[in-house]
Formats: C-alpha cells, sequence, structure tokens
C-alpha cells in the first residue's frame, strides 16, 4: 500500500499551480484577442453587406477573404497601421506577389534579410493606383511564420477568381 504525504502532496501542487498558471493566463488572452479580431473583422464584413465564404487570419493581426457571390475581396489589418479594403474582383487585372529585402540596393551585401512580403493589386484601370496588401512586415515580426507562402497562394487564388 502507498502510502500518501498530505504537506508533500500540497506543496507539489501548488508548485504545479504556479508552473501552469503563466501559460494558463496567456491562452486566455490569446483566445480574448482573436476573438476580439474575429469579431472587428465580422462587424466590418456585415457592415460592407459582405458574405466572406473563403477567409484566412494569421498573427491576430490580419485577415483575407472572398465574398464568392459578390465576387469582393475583403483585406483588414489592425494594429499601428490599420488598413480596411475591399475590392470589387472585376475591377482588377492582376494580382501578384511582391517581396522586398533590406540591403536589397548595396551590391556588395553577402545577405539580404526580408523586409516585407505585399499582394500588389493591378487595377483594369490604368488611373487607379496599385493596391499593396501587406502580408508581413519585418517591422513587427522578426520571423516568417509561412507567410511567403500564404501570399503566393492568395495571390494564385485571386487569379483564379479574375479569369472565371
Amino acid at each position: 500500500m502507498i502510502a500518501i504525504d498530505i504537506p508533500t502532496l500540497v506543496l507539489s501542487s501548488v508548485i504545479l499551480l504556479g508552473v501552469a498558471t503563466p501559460f494558463i493566463s496567456y491562452s486566455i488572452k490569446s483566445k480574448k484577442a482573436k476573438a476580439q479580431f474575429l469579431n472587428g473583422f465580422n462587424q466590418y464584413v456585415s457592415g460592407l453587406n459582405l458574405k466572406v465564404d473563403v477567409q484566412e487570419d494569421w498573427r491576430n493581426r490580419y485577415i483575407l477573404g472572398i465574398d464568392s457571390t459578390k465576387k469582393t475581396l475583403v483585406y483588414y489589418q489592425i494594429g499601428e497601421n490599420e488598413t480596411k479594403s475591399q475590392v470589387k474582383l472585376q475591377e482588377l487585372s492582376n494580382a501578384v506577389v511582391h517581396q522586398s529585402y533590406l540591403n536589397s540596393d548595396n551590391p556588395t551585401a553577402t545577405s539580404k534579410s526580408l523586409e516585407q512580403v505585399t499582394i500588389q493589386l493591378y487595377f483594369k484601370d490604368p488611373a487607379k493606383k496599385t493596391l499593396n496588401l501587406e502580408i508581413y512586415n519585418q517591422e513587427y515580426y522578426s520571423d516568417l511564420l509561412g507567410e511567403t507562402l500564404l501570399a503566393s497562394k492568395w495571390a494564385e487564388l485571386i487569379n483564379e477568381r479574375l479569369s472565371k
């Protein structure tokens, strides 16, 4: 038979709770931030009278979405440079991924560091300026979490919808 020492059990429970508390707190805070972020996006989209059926969010900062019935692209970014955009796909001619690098103007630099990834939207009307949708900015994040693949995927998705 196993004898349980009550003071040891209490002490180990307190230590375990002390170790787990920061993780639980972070998880709750992260879920709350994501819910608030998605709620802001949903309010923006419903204000435009759109129903986004294809969407992707990342870093609790950016969302790209498409309303297939109204053929509209929606971009939502919160933070210091809050950006909300909607574009009718019929107005676009092309979507291209653009990557800019630090030290790209210095030919002697041995390594280039990715500074920004954007999707550039070109309009059929040449009078309209190219729209840049920020996907990644080194100023806010020091590491990439698949943003280059995400940008390529969405540029391809947009271009597919343009040809339909």
